[in-house]
């Protein structure tokens, strides 16, 4: 068993402004490094651009079928749709490789990571730069800068920043739920197929209105699995449609910071977590 001495047996501490500034750092090396290779570079991202804009076509197909979802007209679900995938953006961009997790410490590339003066969390997530993220970006800023110029929204200053939060505080749900699943990892050593569950669970219910769902299927995304407060909350609050909310209303319109607060208690989890790793050198 390993622990880091820079985080003192795996206690979380706040995080200072040089370990921000390694991670911006790491990341910006990361991004140089993917961009060697152009070609491959622009195809991924073209690629998860098509991936995205065929998954909002089935969207499309359904709501043309039914005209609407539970009142919810396709620029109303676009919006959500639009949250959801600017969200997923900057998730993969900042947490992206939260999915090599368990390969890492199966293969004790986990053991460098103890012994540089750089935290092991900041380290892991800046491995390799995740090249997807950048299409998922274009494609969810197209998105929703349409369904919110589209929407009935009076746009003013407050409620663009509130969109803004709503986004990040998306980001923050998903990686909050991925990291805590990953931190499992120095226990379980295989939980690819759990992030693999999750995953699919925000990509198959991330873009529609809970409120059409069985109620207890709602709660389920609400309380156990926070995907409510990733898009369709805030989605319903800025749309003035508290009247499918099945949550207190102000409930709902806090959800941008209930992701900087899972996302606290992930990172702490995952830090508690190193102290259980085994390397696979000992």
């Amino acid at each position: 068993m390993a622990e880091s001495p820079e985080l003192g047996g795996g206690e979380l501490a706040a995080v200072p402004p040089s370990t921000l500034r390694q991670y911006g750092v790491l990341i910006r090396t990361g991004l140089i490094s993917a961009l060697q290779y152009r070609a491959d570079f622009v195809m991924t991202a073209v690629g998860a651009v098509f991936y995205e804009a065929l998954s909002l076509a089935y969207v499309g197909v359904v709501l043309h079928a039914f005209g609407t979802i539970g009142g919810w007209t396709f620029s109303a679900v676009g919006f959500i749709y639009g949250i959801r995938t600017l969200g997923h953006a900057v998730h993969g961009t900042a947490f992206g490789q939260l999915w090599s997790v368990d390969r890492v410490v199966r293969e004790g590339e986990f053991d460098r990571y103890l012994f540089r003066p750089v935290n092991p969390l900041v380290q892991l997530l800046t491995r390799s730069f995740q090249v997807t993220a950048v299409g998922d970006l274009v494609f969810g800023i197209i998105v929703l800068s349409i369904a919110a110029a589209a929407s009935p929204v009076d746009w003013t200053p407050w409620k663009v920043l509130y969109l803004l939060a709503a986004v990040f505080g998306s980001a923050m749900v998903e990686s909050a739920v991925m990291l805590a699943i990953a931190s499992l990892s120095f226990r379980l050593l295989n939980v690819a197929p759990l992030l693999g569950v999750v995953d699919t669970a925000f990509v198959t219910f991330g873009p529609y209105p809970l409120s059409v769902m069985p109620r207890a299927v709602g709660y389920l995304l609400t309380f156990l699995l926070p995907l409510a407060f990733a898009g369709f909350f805030p989605a319903a609050i800025l749309l003035h449609r508290t009247e499918d909310v099945f949550v207190p209303v102000w409930l709902a319109a806090i959800s941008p910071v209930t992701g900087p607060i899972l996302l606290a208690a992930a990172v702490a989890l995952f830090h508690r977590q190193i102290r259980y790793y085994a390397s696979p050198g000992h």
